[in-house]
């Protein structure tokens, strides 16, 4: 199954919800930050942004997409059986997601217009390598949620294969799981 288009963007805007939050941090005044920690939600005064539609416009977009892939990926549809012969942990390709992360920190301004939208285009550019190249669920995000990429030998369908696969468990010779096949990438949850 190839991802569509809208799931596609929103696990992509969901992998960078840590960036949304480095922005917005980088957003809150030099005041806001001088005042003392409010312990107390009475007479607490909320930090003031110096760019606040577009820091928390990014911080809404990257949370709610995450809180959605992670729904959608918890609720795939698992079409197929596969036993595991041979199981080999492999470590993902980030780099792709390093690259925005080094532009938070190397003077992106909110309040530029210029720096905003040609940092806009950048993540559009890196949403079309992604999804064309069928890397989109190399996502560290996916990792900082438990799940892993395999290289595992398979039978599946009474074939031998070799495949890529995400897991959120620990996978061993001998297993049977249900899997989903998400643009040559098996997705696998244990059987019932």
């Amino acid at each position: 199954m190839k991802i569509k288009l809208l799931p596609a963007a929103f696990l992509f805007l969901g992998s960078y919800f840590p960036l949304s939050v480095i922005l917005l941090l980088q957003d809150v005044s030099e005041k806001s930050w001088s005042r003392e920690l409010c312990w107390s939600l009475q007479n607490c005064e909320w930090p003031e942004l110096l760019n606040g539609s577009r820091s928390l416009s990014l911080f809404v977009i990257c949370t709610v997409s995450l809180m959605f892939f992670m729904w959608v990926l918890r609720s795939l549809p698992t079409d197929t059986e596969l036993t595991v012969k041979e199981a080999k942990t492999v470590p993902n390709d980030l780099i792709n997601y390093v690259f925005p992360y080094v532009v938070s920190f190397m003077g992106l301004d909110l309040g530029s217009n210029g720096k905003f939208y040609g940092f806009m285009v950048f993540l559009i550019w890196m949403f079309l390598i992604t999804y064309r190249s069928g890397q989109i669920l190399m996502n560290p995000m996916i990792l900082v949620t438990g799940w892993q990429l395999h290289e595992l030998e398979v039978v599946t369908s009474g074939k031998d294969r070799s495949v890529i696969a995400l897991s959120r468990t620990r996978l061993r010779p001998g297993d049977v799981l249900k899997s989903c096949v998400i643009q040559g990438i098996y997705v696998l949850t244990k059987k019932e």
